[in-house]
């Protein structure tokens, strides 16, 4: 009866849905504008620039000459090794299903020992005693701050295995990724194609409206904004989906894409807000990278003293974009549990922006060690997939394809030849094709590891234990291991415990 009624409460609290719908319909109908100037302004770009056009003709001409009959076996193996290459990325999670845990904690707790025993060692081998400081000195910084999260260490790898687990189990995790990999390249294209034919008009534009600089700043910020409105909504509508997968393979053991995007549609107006939002502060920062550096390339040769004063303000302006970029990752490091409060409790944008703020400060060192675990993977899964690929690549270039091509062995750079250049082109497009799957795999972990470490330690101690109802015993025997300690690190008296709205509560 007890496990009905959380259930109950749970149902009665997401039909209470906070949302405000038209927002979506405003912004699919600023993407098509968007997509129609884009358009647009590629038809521009190449009826205002034939001999470009051209070139490019004649290197595809010479291209398909070269490569003959073997084009479409070309075009037939890369979508071989894309195939390839998901299965490859499928078995390298399913590894990590059963050991990401020991592989975080090797690496955590492993690396400081390591640069430690190297720093002792160095004394012996070295007459230079600042080798083995430099070596020692951050290493035991590392190593006491890593005994200091132990705990959580330990916890946070167990969720991240755990979050392989539902990746390898929910395969269709994959199919919104790779729906914002195709939308996310087309967006790319139509924007950039928008911004060249922006950049080398906006001049003129402008002067008809009166010449005021302010205005083409405006225009450039406006048109930077609307891409990036659009690549981050798309990136948040296939993140929601996913933690709607990933939020039902936690709680129910039962879900599935279509379920997914019913769910994800009650609240496509607060996802609209949420990538708005992001995209405005990183529309800021590239605006004024984009007018900066357009200054400085236009005043570069002047005189020497302004040639010297502008790299000093060069060097000023990268320091403070740097800043800008700084705190646009903690924003978006506060903003770490809004997309998954926006999906699970339906509160809307603005409620679960100022939650996300409370369970992210709360929860930093678990994010970190999230963060850190997706990094590891990715670095382990980008050199199995640089070692499996490229190698067969380079060989398969060397000894077989090169010599259906008739490539010559013939030295052109750098005593490399002709035969080892084309190979290495074949190892790099090996990789290439490799690795995207792994890269598009590697963000449904991410996600799942947010949205398990929410129902499992961000939200408990934050006023709603009752929403967790399935949990692994590999992970309750960590999170039972660490109440006592770990958990009281969780502040909850400075900030205010999230209640049920009453009508929920009703």
């Amino acid at each position: 009866m007890k496990e009905e009624s959380q259930y109950i409460d749970m149902t009665t609290e997401e039909r209470r849905v906070r949302d405000i719908g038209s927002f979506f319909y405003l912004w699919f109908l600023l993407t098509l504008a968007a997509y129609a100037f884009g358009a647009y302004s590629i038809y521009q770009l190449i009826i205002q620039n034939d001999a470009v056009v051209d070139w490019v003709q004649e290197q595809f001409a010479s291209a398909s000459a070269l490569l003959g009959d073997y084009l479409w076996w070309g075009l037939g193996a890369a979508g071989a090794l894309f195939l390839v290459g998901i299965i490859f990325a499928y078995l390298q999670v399913w590894l990590m299903s059963y050991i990401g845990a020991e592989l975080i904690n090797t690496v955590v707790f492993g690396i400081p020992l390591v640069l430690t025993g190297a720093g002792i060692a160095s004394f012996f081998l070295f007459e230079e005693v600042w080798i083995g400081i430099v070596l020692i000195v951050p290493a035991v910084f590392l190593l006491v701050i890593a005994l200091l999260v132990s705990k959580r260490v330990v916890l946070g790898a167990k969720i991240f295995e755990m979050s392989n687990e539902a990746v390898n189990d929910e395969k269709s995790s994959l199919t919104p990724v790779f729906f914002f990999a195709i939308m996310s390249l087309f967006t790319f294209l139509l924007g950039f194609a928008a911004a060249v034919f922006t950049g080398a008009n906006i001049s003129d534009w402008v002067a008809g409206w009166g010449g005021k600089q302010w205005l083409e700043y405006l225009v450039f910020f406006i048109l930077i904004y609307v891409y990036l409105a659009i690549h981050y909504t798309f990136l948040h509508f296939s993140d929601a989906i996913n933690i709607c997968i990933f939020k039902r393979w936690n709680n129910y053991k039962d879900s599935s894409l279509k379920i997914a995007i019913r769910e994800v549609w009650k609240v496509k107006g607060s996802i609209v807000l949420f990538g708005m939002f992001i995209a405005f502060f990183d529309a800021i920062i590239k605006t004024i990278q984009f007018f900066a550096n357009r200054k400085f390339y236009k005043g570069w040769k002047k005189n020497k003293a302004v040639s010297v004063t502008l790299k000093v303000l060069k060097i000023i302006f990268f320091i403070f974009i740097l800043i800008l970029k700084g705190l646009f990752k903690i924003l978006k490091f506060l903003n770490y549990y809004t997309l998954t409060l926006i999906v699970v409790e339906k509160q809307g944008f603005i409620r679960s922006v100022a939650r996300s703020a409370d369970l992210s400060l709360d929860s930093a060192a678990d994010i970190i060690i999230g963060k850190t675990g997706v990094n590891i993977a990715k670095g382990l899964f980008s050199l199995l997939t640089l070692g499996f690929f490229s190698t067969g690549g380079f060989f398969l270039g060397y000894y077989w394809l090169a010599d259906q091509l008739s490539i010559p062995d013939t030295v052109f750079f750098w005593n490399i030849s002709y035969k080892v250049g084309f190979s290495i082109v074949v190892a790099l497009v090996f990789f290439l094709f490799g690795y995207l799957p792994t890269a598009a795999i590697l963000r449904p972990i991410s996600t799942a590891y947010k949205t398990i470490l929410f129902f499992h330690i961000a939200d408990p101690f934050r006023g709603h234990p009752g929403r967790r109802t399935r949990i692994s015993p590999d992970i309750q025997k960590n999170i039972d291991g660490i109440q006592s300690e770990v958990m009281e690190t969780y502040d909850k008296e400075e900030r205010p415990v999230w209640q049920k709205p009453e009508e929920a509560q009703a």
